[in-house]
C-alpha cells in the first residue's frame, strides 16, 4: 500500500515563504479596507452541518462536499461556501439586530474539484455581506466595494462583467417546461453555446413564444451599456424591462463616480438562477483563466432559515488573485528589510535595535551566520536591503546590498534617527 506521508491530497497546495506572506498581506489589506468601510467581522466554523447547505436556493452539488460524520452519527460538512453559514448567522444570532447589517469575513472553503481543471478544493474567500437592504445603493455599494478592493490590492487589468438574474427568470417564467429543461437551457445560455442554443430555442418555439427570439439572442447581449437598448427590442416582458431598468440605474450611479470604465454588461449571465435575485457580476483578470470574484443580490436565501431578510454581497476568490499578482515585481525588488550581524559580546544592542526597527514597521532579521560572504549571498536570496554589522558597542556598519556601498555610524545617531 502507497505510503503518502510525504504527500499533500490532491487541490490542496503547501505556501511556502514569499508567497505565504503575500497571502496573508493580501488578506489584512482587504479586511482594513472592510474595516475602514464600516462592515463589521464574523467567523464561522469550518465544520457546519449537512443540513445548513442542504437548501432550495442553494445549487452546492451534494456530491462536492466533504462529509463526515460527528459522534452521535450526524452528516457534517467541511463548509463549501461562506455566505450560507452568514444567512444562517443572519437569521439566528443577528435576527435582532438592526438593519443594514454590514458585515466582513474571510476564511477557507472546501469543494471537491477535478484536478485537470486545474482548481484547488481548498479555496480561500474574502468578501462582504449587506443584509436588510434590498435598495439599489446596497447593490452599489457592493459592486464599488469589490472595485476599490481589487484595485487597492494591486489588481489592475480586470473587467467587472454586471448580469441580472431576473432577465432569464422573466423570459422563461411563463414557459411550460420540468426544471431539468429549464437547467439545460440555462447552461447553453450561461455557456455561450450558440449553435447548441438555437437549436434548441427552434425544437421549443412553440413552448417559448414570443421570447423565443430573446432566448435565442441572450448570449449576444454582452458589451457596453448599448447592450440594454438592444435587450429591449426582444421583450415586452414586463418583469425583463425592470431587470434592465435595474442595471442601468446601477451602471448610472457607477459612470457618475468614474468606475463605469471597469464594467460591461452581460445579460447571459444567469449562474445559479434559484440562488440570485436581482443584479449579478463576476470580476475577470487576463492573467487568469476563471473569474477572482463574484457575487450579487440573494434575497431568498435567508428566509431558507427562517427570516425574510434581503441580502446583497461578493466573495474574492484570494487564491485565484495570487494568480493574477504572480508576477507583480513588488516581491523581485530589494525591500525594507534590515540583517543585523553582531559580535556575541553586543547582543544587547543588536537586540535593542532589531526591536526600535520593528516598532518603526521595519523588517528586521537578526543574522545566525558568522562568515560575512555568505551573511551577503544570504540577503541576496532573502532580498534584504541592508546589512548592519555590530562589531563595537557604540558604531554599527551598514551596508546596502543593492549597490554595495557601505557607511558607518554611531548607535546613537542610528537610534536617533530612527526616533524621528
Amino acid at each position: 500500500m502507497t505510503n503518502w506521508k510525504r504527500y499533500i491530497p490532491e487541490g490542496t497546495k503547501d505556501l511556502l515563504f514569499e508567497e505565504c506572506s503575500k497571502k496573508i498581506n493580501t488578506i489584512n489589506r482587504l479586511r482594513s479596507l472592510y474595516l475602514r468601510s464600516g462592515f463589521e467581522e464574523v467567523s464561522t466554523p469550518t465544520l457546519e452541518f449537512y443540513d445548513v447547505f442542504h437548501l432550495d436556493n442553494l445549487s452546492i452539488e451534494q456530491e462536492k462536499m466533504y462529509k463526515l460524520f460527528d459522534n452521535t452519527g450526524r452528516i457534517l460538512v467541511l463548509r463549501p461556501d461562506m455566505t450560507t453559514p452568514i444567512a444562517r448567522i443572519a437569521a439566528t444570532k443577528l435576527k435582532e439586530a438592526p438593519h443594514p447589517v454590514r458585515i466582513c469575513y474571510s476564511g477557507n472553503i472546501f469543494m471537491m474539484n477535478e484536478s485537470w481543471g486545474g482548481k484547488f478544493s481548498e479555496i480561500t474567500q474574502s468578501g462582504i455581506e449587506i443584509l436588510g437592504s434590498d435598495s439599489l445603493k446596497a447593490d452599489s455599494e457592493v459592486i464599488i466595494t469589490a472595485i476599490t478592493a481589487l484595485l487597492s490590492i494591486g489588481i489592475k487589468d480586470f473587467e467587472i462583467e454586471l448580469g441580472q438574474a431576473e432577465f432569464f427568470k422573466s423570459l422563461v417564467e411563463d414557459v411550460i417546461f420540468d426544471e431539468e429543461e429549464i437547467e439545460r437551457l440555462r447552461k447553453l445560455v450561461e455557456n455561450k453555446n450558440f449553435a447548441r442554443l438555437r437549436e434548441f430555442v427552434e425544437e421549443n418555439e412553440d413552448k417559448l413564444g414570443k421570447n423565443a427570439e430573446a432566448l435565442k439572442n441572450l448570449p449576444e447581449l454582452f458589451g457596453g451599456i448599448e447592450v440594454l437598448e438592444r435587450a429591449k427590442n426582444f421583450t415586452d416582458n414586463k418583469h425583463a424591462l425592470l431587470a434592465i431598468e435595474n442595471i442601468a440605474k446601477i451602471y448610472e450611479k457607477l459612470d457618475v463616480i468614474g468606475l463605469s470604465r471597469f464594467v460591461s454588461i452581460d445579460l447571459g449571465m444567469v449562474q445559479h438562477i434559484n440562488y440570485y435575485t436581482g443584479m449579478t457580476f463576476r470580476a475577470y483578470s487576463r492573467k487568469v483563466g476563471t473569474d477572482i470574484l463574484s457575487g450579487g443580490r440573494y434575497d431568498n436565501l435567508i428566509s431558507e432559515f427562517g427570516q425574510n431578510i434581503p441580502a446583497t454581497g461578493f466573495g474574492i476568490n484570494i487564491d485565484s488573485i495570487m494568480c493574477a499578482l504572480k508576477d507583480d515585481s513588488i516581491c523581485n525588488e530589494f525591500c525594507d528589510k534590515y540583517l543585523i550581524s553582531y559580535d556575541e559580546k553586543y547582543i544587547n544592542v543588536a537586540y535593542n535595535l532589531a526591536n526600535k526597527l520593528r516598532d518603526c514597521g521595519y523588517y528586521a532579521e537578526i543574522s545566525l551566520i558568522k562568515e560575512k560572504e555568505n551573511i551577503i549571498d544570504y540577503c541576496k536570496d532573502k532580498k534584504i536591503g541592508m546589512l548592519v554589522s555590530i562589531n563595537c558597542e557604540d558604531e554599527v556598519e551598514i551596508i546596502n546590498i543593492k549597490d554595495k556601498t557601505c557607511s558607518n555610524i554611531s548607535v546613537l545617531e542610528l537610534f536617533k534617527a530612527l526616533g524621528e
